[in-house]
């Protein structure tokens, strides 16, 4: 073979390989898929895997032709924050309560602030409510009747549940914000004489509403939103609303520490559908409070009106809230 052959024949050699290198890139045509980790509190499941996941992948798909699966757990509010700063994957943390999305940025898994988000960064609401036994055998109208002598009560555990830690304040709140209840000292008081007739905690409001539909105890303090989806799927109970209680309001964080820089763009984007039409129609079926429209929320004739409603700003916020009430009053005071 002659030299100028040769090198013809490397040459052409060099670009077959060449070809063969690149063919799989080339070929590399199939539809992108995402996966997005979401950890949230406990009612929230059946509104997420229900209804706002599937919705989010038809849109994703339609706007991306990309498909996007999830991956979620749901438990109490607390326990998932726990999870997620001991190591969990979690890309987005639904949460019962602010103070919970504080703990995940102060160590530094949280860059994002949820404030800048709409609504800053409230998805739903649910008043803090009581669901007694068919007929109301005791007649418990308010939260002073959880106090009275032979109740029997469940109470998600506020160490694990963040619909526990809005129950507290609901039922601390409901006296220490009436001008004409007597202040701090009577507002502990009603709480003592609630928790003295506590007959089991568990870990979070979804377990303790299942608790009370296998018969434990006289009555429960949960979400109205849990206690209306259980009503409307047959549960035979009784939901009373107090005169006055405090409205929950739940946020979604993304945890930047875990969200890569390639699938950034469509964590952003199912954050942002949270707020959708489309999303916020699913939480009012779900029997959440409307955070977009209060038409929504009006349609459902199963919500009744609170005549005196207040937030945890009227108490001074989480950073004032957690540790004067659930630490300074429950834990320190009457746990103890």
């Amino acid at each position: 073979m002659s030299k100028a052959v040769g090198l013809v024949v490397a040459a052409l050699s060099l670009v077959l390989l060449t070809t063969s290198c690149l063919a799989p890139a080339v070929q590399h045509d199939e539809a992108v898929r995402h996966t997005i980790v979401v950890y949230g509190f406990s009612i929230e499941e059946e509104v997420m895997t229900g209804e706002i996941f599937p919705a989010f992948q038809d849109y994703w798909r339609q706007q991306t032709s990309q498909e996007v699966t999830f991956q979620s757990e749901f438990t109490g509010s607390e326990d998932v924050t726990g999870e997620i700063m001991n190591g969990a994957s979690a890309d987005l943390a639904i949460l019962s309560n602010e103070q919970h999305a504080v703990w995940l940025r102060i160590n530094d898994l949280v860059e994002t602030d949820w404030h800048t988000l709409p609504h800053q960064g409230v998805l739903s609401r649910s008043p803090i409510v009581i669901v007694v036994r068919p007929g109301n055998p005791l007649g418990i109208e308010d939260w002073a009747d959880l106090a009275s002598p032979g109740v029997s009560l469940i109470h998600p555990d506020p160490r694990t549940s963040g619909g526990a830690q809005w129950a507290l304040l609901a039922e601390y709140g409901s006296v220490l914000l009436d001008e004409k209840s007597g202040g701090k000292k009577a507002a502990c008081e009603q709480l003592r004489g609630i928790w003295a007739n506590v007959v089991t905690d568990p870990t979070s409001s979804r377990e303790a509403l299942k608790q009370f539909l296998f018969g434990v105890a006289d009555a429960l303090v949960t979400y109205e939103q849990d206690a209306l989806l259980a009503q409307a799927r047959g549960a035979d109970l009784e939901v009373v609303t107090p005169r006055s209680t405090v409205m929950s309001e739940h946020v979604a964080v993304i945890v930047d520490r875990n969200v890569q820089p390639w699938e950034r763009e469509v964590v952003e984007a199912f954050v942002a559908f949270l707020w959708s039409e489309t999303a916020q129609e699913a939480f009012s079926r779900y029997y959440f409070r409307a955070v977009t429209d209060e038409e929504l929320s009006q349609a459902a004739p199963e919500f009744h009106e609170i005549e005196q409603p207040f937030t945890v700003h009227d108490l001074g916020g989480w950073g004032r809230a957690y540790p004067e009430i659930i630490h300074g009053v429950w834990e320190e005071q009457l746990l103890k």
